[in-house]
């Protein structure tokens, strides 16, 4: 997949296509420059649906991208835009030297790794039955896509 060629979702009139087929519409701002739009409402805003997937490491750190690395536990997957959104909503957000990460409920204090693993799969389950997350395509499930 190229640069040009994800898939993307107008932010207003919700129509999907790739970026590729946006089309350039001059810029009114700046003489001689031109933006690319949506081919259907040519607004210039859209919502990357690239797929992506979320994994964790045993002490709890979130993280995201196109392929899980050896070692983490993948937890949930979805379009990038919705995907750390919702994340940053479910998570809990880190303080001190993890301040900026995400991190999930209960891992980091876990007295075993069984105990981790029960902590990763009740916020799997909790996450995982709002219906905003459902709505946007966001599913948690360590299950491949």
């Amino acid at each position: 997949m190229t640069c040009k060629d994800i898939p993307v979702e107008c932010c207003r009139c919700k129509y999907k296509h790739k970026e590729s087929e946006r089309v350039p519409k001059p810029d009114l701002k700046f003489r001689g420059l031109s933006k690319l739009v949506c081919p259907r409402c040519g607004a210039h805003s859209y919502y990357d649906l690239q797929p992506m997937v979320a994994w964790c490491w045993a002490s709890g750190l979130i993280e995201i991208g196109e392929t899980v690395p050896d070692g983490a536990i993948k937890f949930a997957h979805g379009p990038k835009s919705n995907l750390k959104v919702v994340l940053e909503t479910v998570a809990r957000h880190g303080k001190g030297a993890s301040e900026g990460k995400l991190i999930v409920p209960g891992i980091p204090e876990a007295e075993s790794q069984r105990a981790a693993a029960d902590a990763l799969q009740a916020f799997m389950d909790w996450a995982g039955k709002g219906r905003f997350v459902q709505k946007n395509g966001v599913v948690f499930s360590s299950k491949e896509v």
